[in-house]
């Protein structure tokens, strides 16, 4: 379990190489990102929003901080960084380019059936990436604005 994990997080979001996730997904794999407020159903879906993700930042890298196995699932604390060059879209919103780099932790929880992974509960920090794209107002902005 552990080596699909990083392989997925290495291979598929780090370098772009979707082939894995057809060796790693199970057919009914379902993926729910919270900041999205979304699910991706099976390989394809999961490969068009890794793909989506890396047109905005293409030196977009997983960073994996911490990592339980349990049971059948795989609790991993991570980081991504990247390069915002390209359009991002986030619900519903299409943020043009920055030049900005972000750094952005997060919390996935994925559940597996053997060797496959079968589902997904990811939440990254979403909010602190919108912040240091200069998309909204950061907490420490309001408040140095709210003290003048």
């Amino acid at each position: 379990m552990e080596a699909q994990f990083r392989r997925v997080a290495d291979e598929a979001w780090s370098r772009g190489e979707y082939d894995v996730l057809d060796e790693a997904l199970a057919d009914g794999y379902v993926s729910t990102h919270y900041q999205l407020e979304q699910s991706f159903r099976g390989a394809d879906e999961y490969r068009a929003l890794i793909e989506s993700y890396r047109e905005a930042m293409p030196d977009l890298t997983v960073h994996i901080d911490e990592l339980v196995v349990a049971d059948d699932c795989v609790v991993c604390r991570y980081r991504v960084t990247g390069t915002h060059e390209g359009t991002l879209r986030v619900r519903g919103m299409e943020i043009p380019p920055t030049g900005k780099s972000v750094e952005t932790p997060g919390i996935t929880i994925v559940r597996f059936d053997g060797e496959l992974c079968i589902e997904e509960f990811n939440s990254p920090h979403a909010l602190g990436m919108m912040e240091q794209l200069g998309v909204i107002p950061s907490g420490a902005d309001e408040m140095r604005e709210a003290s003048a």
